[in-house]
């Protein structure tokens, strides 16, 4: 059997499907990525316009609740639904469904504790975010505004984390739909209330929780009027993976924990450097690195759902191939927005609400060097992702660690003494030290990370009838080389033969993807399960809405044996 040389033909090392998969998420990311940085800009931009720089350093002294509440929603909607797909890749859609409910309801209740906990110590809160109780007007800013967050605790956790399972689910699209319809409905009544009816931060954030109230309720809906085994009912609720998703979505996550301290090292670093105003142009500089990270996130987003079916499968070259793509991806939509907003600088700093001529001139140079950052950023960012999503936590926790801490604060810290022109050297200074410490580690540990024999993965692409006999007779051949039961074998086989004949004779062709192809997956695990995997291109066709009569009586004969179909 010449295994080698059919898993190494063209398309078998995933580009075929990978390249399919990757555009059918990408568009809804993107979309979804722009809603969101519109959304996420629209009240510093508002509340910049109508209250100038008090307005924006009242939203700087806000961004570390944001990054609490990311580390919150993203360790559990990330990691859960890796395992999800995960779990679900491998046929076991029970347990994938009650660990869906545990994390959910865990997130509610710690939703509603932090909404009830920080309403209680809104003053002291709002005093350690770096607010002067001395600066009374910029104090209530603050206050007001971090107040109504809280309240939103709960509606912030189910709408990221609904959304996160929902892309893991195939229901990218009805998720891009929910955020974006969400996000427009902030930034619409942002400008209604703040600049129109004048209601300042109070307007601005509750914008921000009717917003997200609009896409929880619009997930919540399609979740429910949808086939999907995503539901919150009836109870089959497990909180035995909330920590193990935790955990997971953690080593990603994490950046917004280390964000959340380098935020109020720096707040109080600048406002001893130079008061309001340079804590002002931070918060612009911080709100433009939230477009780079919506752009590169909407390529993990898009990739995620994949490298971790991808990583269920052992398709390492898959994998691989799908790590290409999304950096030529992420570089090409990163460069483009960074010589935008390099070109457009002393516009943008208007454009927020920055006024004096001395103001926007530190606020252009500051967001030019940040620019300067944003490619290796990517670069540092994408690579973190594609080894969480590959069940990977440790290089994606050092990358993160690196860039977002362990280099990044340090840098901060010293670069303060030289002035306010010389600080914002930290971001390409981090950015390049944090990556290339990564490569060495990565170039350390290669070949780390791949947990199975390949001799115990089989892999064929099919086009035609004809390619079904060869194929059945390698799996034969595979199969036998594994022990395999005979049970197992002909099951495996009748498999392969009854559903890809009837994909290939019904799928293909007739208007349909006259290139259609199927890709078979076989894995010998060392427990004795042997694994099927079918992926195909004939999406207008389903083999089992098809008469399944002969198949179920073959099935009926067969006792329980080790098995697993995906």
């Amino acid at each position: 059997m010449n295994r080698k040389a059919k898993t190494t033909a063209p398309g078998a090392d995933g580009s075929y499907f990978t390249r399919r998969m990757f555009r059918r998420q990408y568009l809804p990311a993107m979309i979804s990525a722009i809603t969101l940085s519109a959304s996420d800009i629209a009240d510093a931009v508002v509340v910049g316009n109508s209250l100038g720089l008090k307005g924006l350093a009242a939203m700087a002294f806000s961004l570390p609740i944001f990054m609490i509440y990311n580390v919150i929603m993203h360790s559990f909607g990330l990691g859960g639904s890796i395992r999800y797909s995960v779990q679900m890749a491998r046929g076991e859609e029970k347990n994938a469904v009650s660990d869906f409910q545990g994390v959910m309801y865990s997130l509610l209740g710690l939703g509603l504790f932090i909404a009830l906990a920080g309403n209680l110590l809104i003053d002291p809160l709002t005093q350690l975010l770096g607010a002067d109780p001395g600066q009374i007007t910029l104090f209530d800013m603050t206050g007001t505004y971090v107040q109504i967050l809280l309240m939103a605790a709960p509606l912030f956790f189910l709408a990221y984390g609904l959304g996160y399972y929902m892309r893991n689910a195939d229901m990218e699209k009805e998720a891009s739909i929910c955020a974006s319809a969400g996000n427009i409905c902030d930034v619409v009544l942002n400008v209604v209330l703040v600049l129109i009816c004048k209601k300042g931060v109070w307007g601005a954030g509750i914008a921000t929780l009717s917003g997200v109230l609009l896409t929880t309720v619009m997930e919540v809906i399609l979740l429910h009027v949808r086939k999907t085994p995503l539901k919150f009912f009836p109870l089959k609720i497990s909180f035995h993976g909330v920590w193990r998703s935790f955990r997971m979505g953690f080593s990603s996550s994490v950046s917004h924990a280390y964000s959340l301290v380098y935020i109020l090292i720096c707040n109080n670093l600048l406002m001893r450097m130079s008061g309001e105003r340079i804590v002002a142009v931070f918060d612009v500089v911080q709100n433009i690195s939230y477009i780079f990270g919506y752009l590169y996130g909407a390529v993990s987003q898009a990739a995620q759902p994949i490298l971790s079916t991808y990583q269920g499968e052992y398709n390492f070259l898959g994998c691989r191939a799908l790590q290409r793509l999304e950096l030529k991806t992420a570089l090409a939509a990163g460069m483009t927005a960074a010589l935008i907003v390099g070109i457009i600088a002393p516009q943008v700093c208007i454009f927020f609400g920055i006024a004096e001529a001395a103001d926007i001139a530190l606020g252009a140079w500051a967001l030019r060097l940040f620019c300067l950052s944003t490619l290796l950023g990517g670069v540092n960012a994408l690579l973190a992702e594609y080894y969480l999503a590959r069940g990977r936590e440790l290089p994606a926790f050092l990358s993160t660690t690196l860039r977002r801490a362990a280099v990044l604060i340090p840098v901060a810290i010293l670069f303060s003494f030289f002035g306010e022109k010389f600080f914002w050297l930290l971001y390409p200074v981090t950015e390049l030290i944090a990556l290339a410490v990564f490569l060495i580690y990565l170039w350390r540990t290669r070949g780390k990370g791949n947990t199975i024999d390949p001799d115990r993965i089989y892999r064929i692409l099919l086009r035609q009838l004809e390619d079904i006999g060869e194929a059945t007779e390698e799996i034969r051949e595979f199969c036998e080389k594994w022990e395999a039961s005979m049970k197992q074998q002909y099951f495996v086989q009748m498999t392969v033969e009854e559903v890809c004949s009837a994909i290939i004779a019904n799928g293909f062709g007739k208007g349909r993807d006259e290139r259609g192809m199927i890709q078979i997956t076989l894995v010998a695990g060392e427990d004795g399960i042997i694994t099927l995997h079918v992926r195909d291109s004939a999406v207008e066709f389903n083999p089992f809405g098809m008469d399944k009569a002969d198949i179920k009586n073959d099935v009926d004969n067969l006792d329980s044996t080790p098995w697993a179909w995906t």
